[in-house]
């Protein structure tokens, strides 16, 4: 390497080595490591410091302080071999205390037992002292600042050559961490990152390099570090440690310094570095290992690291009571980011030396993201009963969790369906009132923003209530609410890959200009950039359906057209020539392109709109590929029982299955099945990483897009790129819907304080009740009356508003219409505002009160047969067209367009009203939607066709604006005016051998088509006849 290149290297050594000396490491200037010794992988002189001086009886049994020198030293060469070998044997859980023995994180924390023979046996305690959670605790404290941090340069590391490591770092002796640096002049950090892999083999003369003896190799450069906690030739896995710059990988960049310079500046700062060594790291052990002795170390990626710093310090700053959003994507590692905060609140301790908080509570919405929580939480637990689980039989487990609440210090885990026996307990116990808490909420927008956060608000909110006093039920409302809002003693921390607005403004924390974001941000681009996760829409292609829908009664009856044509394309999608179409499109494409990968363990998921079409495409799936003879099957999922026309008996995954766990069938390698067909189930929280394709028969929008095409991202070795096929969704909204989360979501507008007073004035002027009988409603709730009681005191404010409901005034009829969505949008409002404004006002409560009991009861259409829109329909054709064949749909760095919070204002005008139309128009739209081609067509119907479809087209104001924005060949590879020309083309032909022919041909014809439809809407531009209407 040239002169200058390695002074290049140096000055970024130098910067490392100087930065840290200044913050009270060791550093002995100049490029030697005298003192290191190779053989051992230690710096014996601070092992032989940190034993002698905190545990000198103990050293004097090893080292006889009587002895003669050559006696002490060969005791001092044998105490440091027996360290080197302790750190190296194979590390161990305790079962019983689950604590960590033998190996480094054993010998740091828990120390070791040293016998010799014809002497005496000694015992030393851990090899690092760590600050404690306590300030008050000041021996401790005093302690920890004895420890000897020391960064060496230019370490040797083999002791058959004069190889060296950049940088060691050690802790009283121990290497901890090790460095290759690399400037960005010359090198990158992928030139650090081969020489770990090429010429950092371990081995017994390479001591410090032996998987397990340092924690963390890192590789840097000026730009990006990465790090490997083992190091096993060109198998070492190197993870990014990176900050994250523009919602991608990277960096920012920082003025005057390296944009690494956070490593040595923050991560490396002897407290924090000690607080990795006894909180954060991790000794995760091989399932599959019989005698727990095979695992791997754990370091934290650096957004989690930064994760539960922030929330840590913040809460010892502002104490309980605060709210924080964290929003991590998938392939974040989230469920250990939880483990690590749950643990270090539960120990967080105020400068009074109070502790912050009585328990943790951490809540999961399935039981499976339950389990893999409650196995990290154990895999850090210290001491036995740390970790409480509260499972699906909690009944049997009351007396321990009870227990738990009351001794306090506990870390509680459960799911959304036992979290109420939880809050029972808390709400219902004397002994445990006035605690405070905290609930770490994980993916918060499920079902926590709502009624369930509300209750689980209210239930933990302290209610200080004088028992000398007595209190009417004004006064427990106003006390209840104020609680509610301004819980002090209440801390939320909300996890979310794909937070609604709803769900920032209600846990996000409000920057200077108005805008509310995440606490902390681990966006979707920078997980897919540091491959933690796939990018789902690079090979995305799309299927139009084209039908035909006859009315063979000729109806001419006025109908709601909007439920029609809702009806008839529910008639159409689940009809079973449709499906059975779809079906041989998925399954051939799945045998051609999908099965064969990853050993032919592959597999896919079909995404249906409904239970019965998920029922109509499993018997249709397996009819096929049984009759095909392909060697693989299909499941299907969805929730309860279905029940199907014609069918006597309910249908429910365990008949169609044959199998009662589907989950776990669909995952065993031994079993044939390779396809998952599933209704609103298994599209959140399931993991499955050989998925590979994903069959969308479903309109997707928001977060649930996100959500549904995530199954598809994960990390498995030699898998190919997700594949998409879409039968229903537009490939640009669904890129839209994913940039909202790419970089980071965010809400630039805050919610109306008022707008609940001004629903409350829309309700009680609108005549349908008075004071006194929403007293006596919410009276009777605070009582806690039963059902029939409560409907009692309610009876004449319903028996008002069905009068007008039934009236033959047309606007009466509304108000009462408005009425029923007023109360509905008042008991939104009311279980959202009171979480953040806190109304001192038992009126507000009263009405959200006589809200949830009169909603239920507000039936506007209880004695309205529905109407039968589909006798009679018959499916005169159907036909399957690919549209975009594997095309890319990444994301671009286009800045996302904010969330949008709810609205629960009033909106005043004239009422909604269904559009009322002829049954044929009904049919007519249809058509228009899912046209149908036909046979041979000549020159001559070419030019009718071209005619009629522009006579169509000239009137649609998207396809307007696109000509009034776009040149002629920009028109011409524009995907949305092919769509709008193709569909103008299909609703133009007028005879059904035509429209049979123009699918069944060859594409060009069609693309000619369109073609010449962009060529008149260019023209037509140009001449100023385009009119937008």
């Amino acid at each position: 390497m040239p002169k200058r290149d390695i002074m290049r290297e140096e000055r970024l050594e130098e910067t490392v080595c100087t930065s840290l000396q200044a913050s009270g490491w060791i550093y002995e200037p100049g490029m030697k490591d005298t003192g290191w010794d190779a053989r051992l992988g230690l710096f014996p002189a601070d092992v032989l410091h940190w034993l002698s001086t905190q545990y000198p009886e103990d050293y004097a049994k090893a080292v006889p302080q009587d002895a003669p020198e050559a006696t002490q030293e060969n005791a001092q060469r044998l105490l440091l071999e027996y360290v080197a070998k302790r750190l190296e044997s194979a590390t161990r859980k305790d079962a019983q205390t689950g604590r960590i023995r033998g190996g480094l994180l054993g010998t740091l924390r828990e120390g070791f037992k040293y016998a010799q023979t014809n002497a005496r046996s000694a015992t030393f305690g851990p090899m690092a002292a760590f600050p404690p959670a306590n300030p008050l605790s000041v021996t401790a404290a005093k302690r920890a600042e004895e420890n000897r941090l020391r960064i060496i340069r230019q370490v040797h590391f083999d002791t058959t050559s004069g190889e060296t490591l950049d940088l060691v770092a050690t802790v009283n002796g121990i290497p901890v961490a090790t460095f290759e640096l690399k400037t960005d002049n010359t090198q990158s950090v992928a030139h650090a990152i081969k020489q770990y892999r090429k010429d950092r083999l371990p081995s017994k003369n390479r001591r410090v390099l032996l998987p397990g003896r340092a924690l963390v190799h890192f590789a840097v450069s000026n730009d990006e570090v990465y790090m490997a906690t083992a190091l096993k030739g060109n198998d070492t896995r190197f993870l990014p440690f990176n900050q994250g710059h523009n919602g991608a990988g990277g960096n920012p960049s920082v003025a005057g310094k390296s944009a690494t310079s956070y490593l040595w500046e923050q991560v490396l700062q002897p407290r924090l570095l000690l607080r990795i060594l006894s909180d954060f790291a991790v000794w995760e052990p091989d399932s599959k290992s019989k005698r727990g002795t095979q695992g791997k170390l754990i370091f934290p990626r650096f957004h989690q690291l930064r994760a539960v710093e922030r929330v840590t310090t913040d809460v010892a700053k502002r104490g309980a009571g605060g709210r924080y959003l964290i929003e991590h994507s998938a392939g974040s590692g989230k469920t250990k980011t939880i483990a690590w905060l749950a643990h270090r609140l539960i120990r967080q301790v105020a400068q009074d030396g109070t502790k912050t908080f009585d328990s943790v509570i951490v809540v999961t919405d399935r039981t499976t993201l339950d389990t893999n929580i409650r196995q990290d939480m154990q895999a850090l637990a210290a001491s036995r009963g740390l970790v409480v689980s509260v499972g699906e039989n909690s009944g049997a487990k009351s007396p321990q969790l009870q227990q738990a609440l009351v001794e306090g210090g506990h870390i509680i885990t459960c799911t959304l369906q036992t979290f109420p026996y939880v809050l029972s307990l808390l709400d219902n116990d004397p002994d445990i009132q006035g605690r405070n808490w905290c609930v770490i909420a994980d993916e918060a927008h499920s079902s926590q923003t709502g009624s369930s956060a509300s209750a689980l608000r209210e239930l933990l909110a302290e209610v200080d209530v004088d028992e000398t006093e007595e209190y009417t039920a004004d006064d427990l409302l106003e006390l209840r609410q104020e609680a509610v809002a301004n819980a002090s003693n209440m801390t939320f921390v909300a996890f979310t890959a794909t937070p609604k607005g709803k769900t920032l403004r209600l846990f996000g924390s409000q920057t200077p200009d108005g805008h509310y974001v995440a606490f902390d941000t681990y966006p979707m681009g920078q997980a897919i950039a540091e491959n933690f996760i796939m990018d789902v829409l690079t090979n995305y292609s799309t299927y139009t359906m084209w039908a035909e829908v006859r009315d063979e009664l000729g109806r001419t009856e006025e109908v709601d057209q909007s439920a029609a044509v809702t009806d008839m394309v529910r008639f159409v999608r689940l009809h079973p020539t449709s499906i059975a179409q779809k079906v041989e499109v998925v399954v051939e494409h799945f045998r051609r392109n999908v099965a064969h990968h990853l050993d032919g363990q592959a597999r896919a998921m079909v995404v249906t709109s409904s239970r019965k079409a998920a029922v109509h495409w499993s018997r249709e799936m397996n009819r096929y590929i049984t009759a095909k003879g392909y060697g693989f099957h299909s499941l299907v999922a969805f929730s309860d029982a279905v029940s199907m026309e014609d069918e006597p008996e309910p249908v429910t995954e365990v008949s169609l299955n044959g199998e009662s766990d589907v989950e776990r069938t669909f995952k065993d390698d031994d079993r044939p099945y390779r396809v998952l067909i599933v209704a609103n189930k298994f599209q959140t929280g399931f993991n499955e990483p050989r998925l590979c394709a994903m069959y969308v028969d479903k309109h997707l929008s928001g977060v649930a897009t996100v959500q549904t095409l995530s199954r598809l991202n994960r990390i498995y070795p030699k898998k190919p790129a997700p594949m998409v096929v879409d039968f229903v969704n537009d490939p640009e909204l669904i890129e839209a819907d994913f940039k909202r989360y790419y970089q980071g979501a965010s809400i630039d507008t805050d919610i109306d304080p008022n707008s609940l007073h001004t629903l409350a004035d829309e309700l009680d002027t609108a005549g349908y009740y008075d004071p006194d009988e929403m007293n006596k409603v919410a009276e009777a709730y605070m009582a806690g009356e039963d059902s029939e009681k409560l409907r009692g005191a309610a009876n004449a404010i319903l028996s008002r508003w069905r009068s007008d409901r039934k009236s033959t005034d047309k606007d009466t009829v509304e108000h009462a219409k408005d009425f029923k969505a007023h109360v509905l949008k008042y008991r939104h409002a009311y279980e959202f505002l009171s979480q953040i404004i806190a109304y001192a006002d038992a009126d507000v409560s009263r009405r959200a009160i006589l809200c949830s009991v009169l909603e239920p009861n507000l039936h506007v259409t209880e004695d309205i047969e529905d109407e039968d829109f589909l006798t009679g329909l018959t499916l005169a054709g159907v036909a399957i067209a690919q549209g975009e064949v594997e095309e890319d749909h990444r994301v671009s760095d286009t800045e996302p367009e904010p969330l949008k919070v709810p609205e629960f204002t009033v909106r005043l005008g004239e009422p909604q009203t269904p559009l009322r139309s002829a049954f044929d128009e009904a049919v007519e739209k249809v058509n228009d939607l899912f046209s149908l081609a036909g046979v041979d067509v000549d020159s001559s119907e070419t030019g009718q066709m071209i005619v009629a479809a522009w006579g169509t087209l000239s009137k649609q104001p998207v396809a307007v604006k696109l000509g009034k924005e776009n040149t002629k060949e920009q028109l011409k590879r524009s995907k949305k005016f092919k769509t709008e020309a193709t569909r103008a083309i299909f609703s133009g032909i007028e005879q059904r051998k035509q429209r049979d022919a123009l699918v069944s041909s060859d594409r060009n014809v069609l693309e000619s088509l369109v073609d010449a439809l962009a060529n008149i809407m260019a023209s037509a531009n140009e001449t100023g006849q385009l009119e937008e209407g």
